[in-house]
């Protein structure tokens, strides 16, 4: 029996009244930052806390006999868990699920539980972590003779033979669309006719293991995995190119939160935009992700960590890193061993062990221990060459000053970051710009290639496309995969993608914009005034609004039929903004900028063409030829149509795009995914300000605020992509910007609530949302 613990739970922490909470729940996105906060920037100037949790657990007398135990999910960081004034369990990592035995620890009726989190000592990590309970946590209940576990993997794909792995004595089924396509006792099953699980079509089977009176379950796909250098990656025996991007594990405005519903909305939007790959960084992926990645069809690098032994901030998970590491990595493989969306693990991203030999053998070592685990699925490791060899010359390596302190650093002036491994990395990319193209492929970037990639079945290069001809030449046997890429470089990588077998994919920095690392990616403007809150990095902004860089990327991918035609800010024409690596435009596909008439910009168009014609109401305002994917035209803003016309060599029209200045009329457009829910689920809602036809009005960047009438659906979360601002989202009052905002709501108790949506000016909007 498994048991969600959702509700019931008080919250406290120092200085706070105690409050009645719902799980999952981010203690941390409701802090006021500051700029004196020790984790500066990069954990967004939060200042973290520590945070107790409790509830009552009710036993019946009849289950004091079976095995008890707690599964959590996810807790940040530090996790006490103590049953009846007594101690019951602890755990150290963040980002890794764990179980604390309460057999002959409960007594019958009512326990006391209680959970405790420490994130006081920042910083501890290069981005936002959220704090506390962020995942849900489970009260399993199991007979002594009830299976324990199920492990489902794939033998072969033609024909279709799986193998389950359960207790002794365990009868095991096996259903197919609810219809029992074969049973009997633990191993290798055949499956007739069957349907195999991929991207494009992730079908999934159910397998039900049952001993002792009671069942366990879990969905599974028939999909095999292998690489190689001669054939590339192969799924089920055809060969697949990885379309990736790297995401962070919060929601954006609903902080660290893992709810299926927001989960599986970020899959589906990427994988619309055309996505077919995500790397997990840089720690474990929840199972709301991943049950989201096994239904929609997406696949998955898990990855374990940030960083081994060796710091990158003074408080992070390198101080433990080496007594926790292989329960870690146990953990994984456990949470992920069933899942067809899984292909592939990695052990870190951009560590700088991985410059000395102490740490490429541990490399080797956490290889072969997910091997044991799992020996289904290849593993990498996301290297940055550059950075090793910075190393290798004794730069960029984190040292203490003197014996490290666990205690919280003293503030005076704000915290300093020390600038070392990806941070170092991070702040030299910005200055190097395209020399760290040429500075990858040195003479010691091979030695730190050659020593790595025997202990490692993929080498996983971070910014280093620079290897890719000299070692699908002179190291045929070497397999890669670029684990982190800036877009603007697309067209390069995606030619030697289909080029070279070896080359199995590229996953871009970043899919989803998140909350850390702030401005770091963003063309941040000065008008915007606030403490820095989210990257910029995203080729979908926090609210899941793609960005222009997406259009390029599928332009890339050759899924634009069309050019694509985007024009820069018309309301900061003239303002020369502060430009991230990692971001080569802030440009919208509209050409509607009321106020703005005689304001120059720059147009972009994204096209496989061979040259384009920009286009003004009729006029030819210029041709240029299509270079990487792209061209550029200086133009004056005047309402009207602006069209962008693809030719090939010889002058002929292969497709247009036309943006169409809109009305003058302004009004609130509320759009909803779903407004029936269930308790516990969330409804996102879309708010824009737009003209009189539902016309996005960009320019349009003031406050929204929201009110809810009845106890049905409660305000969780509400904000915009704007990467700079001092406002919440936990209020019910936000400034949209580039006149989208987002909110979500989530169900509570059965009933309606109403919700009006209203701003200065403009007819409020109104709404209904029911749960059931």
């Amino acid at each position: 029996m498994d048991i969600l613990l959702d509700s019931g739970w008080k919250f406290s922490s120092p200085g706070k009244q105690a409050e009645e909470v719902t799980l999952p729940h981010d203690a941390m996105i409701s802090e006021k930052r500051s700029a004196t906060c020790a984790g500066g920037k990069q954990n967004a100037y939060f200042p973290g806390g520590k945070y107790r949790y409790e509830r009552k657990l009710n036993i019946k007398k009849e289950d004091l006999g079976k095995e008890i135990s707690l599964l959590f999910e996810g807790v940040y960081r530090n996790a006490e868990v103590f049953l009846n004034g007594e101690k019951a369990g602890e755990h150290a990592y963040g980002y890794t699920e764990f179980s604390v035995s309460l057999t002959g620890k409960v007594k019958e009726g009512e326990n006391e539980l209680v959970v405790t989190a420490d994130n006081t000592l920042l910083p501890n990590c290069r981005w936002y972590t959220g704090g506390g309970i962020y995942r849900p946590v489970h009260l399993i209940i199991r007979g002594k003779d009830a299976p324990e576990y199920v492990k489902v993997s794939t033998i072969s794909h033609s024909p279709a033979v799986i193998k389950v792995e359960t207790n002794e004595g365990a009868g095991v089924e096996i259903f197919k669309e609810g219809e029992l396509v074969a049973s009997g006792s633990a191993g290798e099953f055949v499956l007739q006719n069957a349907r195999l699980w991929s991207a494009e079509d992730p079908f999934l089977y159910t397998c039900t293991v049952t001993r002792g009176g009671e069942k366990l379950s879990v969905k599974f796909g028939v999909r095999t995995v292998s690489v190689s250098s001669s054939g590339g990656l192969l799924i089920n025996g055809k060969r697949v190119l990885l379309r990736g991007g790297c995401i962070h594990h919060d929601n954006g405005i609903l902080g660290a939160c893992s709810y299926p519903d927001a989960e599986e909305r970020r899959v589906r939007i990427l994988k619309e935009c055309g996505f077919n790959a995500l790397r997990i960084s840089h720690n474990p992926a929840s199972r709301a992700l991943l049950d989201a990645c096994d239904k929609l069809g997406m696949y998955v690098l898990d990855e374990a960590f940030d960083g081994w032994y060796i710091p990158k901030d003074y408080h992070d998970y390198s101080r433990d890193f080496t007594k926790h590491y292989k329960e870690d990595l146990t953990a994984m493989a456990e949470k992920d061993f069933s899942r067809p969306s899984v292909i592939m693990y990695s052990v870190g991203n951009e560590v700088t062990e991985s410059a000395e030999e102490r740490g490429v053998k541990l490399m080797g070592e956490m290889r072969d221990i997910l091997h044991s685990l799992d020996p289904t699925r290849p593993v990498t490791c996301g290297i940055n060459v550059l950075l090793d060899v910075y190393v290798r010359h004794g730069l960029g390596v984190y040292k203490d000053k003197g014996e490290y302190v666990k205690a919280p650093l003293e503030r005076v002036k704000g915290y300093k970051e020390k600038r070392s491994g990806s941070a170092f990395f991070n702040y030299w990319a910005q200055k190097l710009g395209k020399l760290m193209f040429f500075m990858s492929k040195g003479k010691t970037a091979d030695k730190v290639l050659d020593a790595i990639s025997p202990a490692i079945d993929i080498v996983g290069l971070n910014y280093a496309s620079s290897r890719y001809d000299k070692d699908a030449t002179l190291r045929p046997e070497r397999i890669m995969l670029g684990t982190e890429t800036m877009a603007g470089d697309l067209p390069y990588n995606w030619e030697r993608v289909k080029k070279y077998p070896q080359l199995l994919g590229d996953f871009v920095w970043a899919a989803w914009d998140y909350i850390g690392e702030a401005c770091i990616g963003d063309w941040t403007y000065y008008s915007y005034k606030g403490l820095p809150l989210l990257a910029g990095q995203g080729m979908a902004d926090i609210t899941g609004f793609p960005k222009a860089q997406m259009h390029f990327m599928r332009t890339v991918w050759g899924m634009e039929k069309n050019p694509y035609l985007c024009v820069r800010p018309l309301n900061h024409s003239g303002e020369c903004p502060k430009k991230g690596a990692w971001q080569f435009t802030d440009a919208l596909a509209s050409w509607t900028w009321h106020g703005y008439e005689g304001k120059r910009t720059i147009a972009e168009v994204y096209s496989n063409a061979y040259a384009v014609r920009l286009e003004r109401d009729g006029k030819v305002l210029g041709i240029r030829k299509v270079k990487a994917n792209k061209a550029l035209f200086k133009v004056t803003y005047r309402p009207g149509t602006l069209t962008a016309v693809a030719l090939d060599e010889s002058g002929n029209e292969t497709g247009r795009t036309s943006l169409k200045t809109g009305g003058r009329g302004e009004k609130i457009t509320v759009k909803t995914e779903k407004t029936r829910l269930r308790s516990g689920e969330i409804c996102f809602a879309e708010l824009m300000f737009t003209d009189e036809n539902g016309e996005v009005l960009p320019y349009k960047e003031e406050s929204i605020k929201i009110e809810v009438k009845g106890s049905a659906a409660k305000l969780k979360g509400f904000g915009s992509a704007l990467c700079k601002t001092d406002e919440t989202f936990t209020s019910n009052i936000h400034t949209a910007y580039r006149g989208r905002a987002l909110a979500a709501f989530i169900g509570g108790e059965r009933g309606k609530s109403e919700i009006t949506v209203s701003a200065k000016g403009l007819a409020p909007v109104t709404f209904t949302i029911e749960v059931i």
